[in-house]
């Protein structure tokens, strides 16, 4: 099975580099004001209903929507897979979750 990128929203950035991880999925294509955070994690809850352990977060956007795509990733599989945008390119991250002791590799 293919891996996705999950992504808040689309910016209008360049995301074609991180499309080497898997398939680009928007999770919303919608405005959603930065406060309102029950509203986000309805879409995206909906939007990443079929996201698996393996697929990634792409790491951009308003740091409130990073925050509940990352909570919901990380509450379904104990682990969460990022993609950050460095020295032009994307690089992978995973965070292992722990309830007593975190771990990053």
């Amino acid at each position: 099975m293919t891996r996705k990128v999950f992504i808040t929203s689309n910016g209008g950035h360049d995301y074609s580099d991180a499309a080497r991880f898997g398939e680009i999925v928007f999770c919303t294509d919608v405005a959603i004001r930065k406060d309102d955070i029950a509203h986000m994690y309805r879409e995206f809850n909906i939007a990443m209903r079929d996201a698996e352990e393996d697929d990634y977060l792409l790491v951009g956007s308003l740091t409130s929507m990073c925050m509940v795509a990352a909570g919901i990733m990380a509450d379904r599989f104990g682990r969460l897979n990022c993609l950050i945008f460095r020295d032009g390119k994307y690089i992978d991250r995973t965070i292992m979750l722990d309830p007593y002791m975190g771990s990053m590799s």
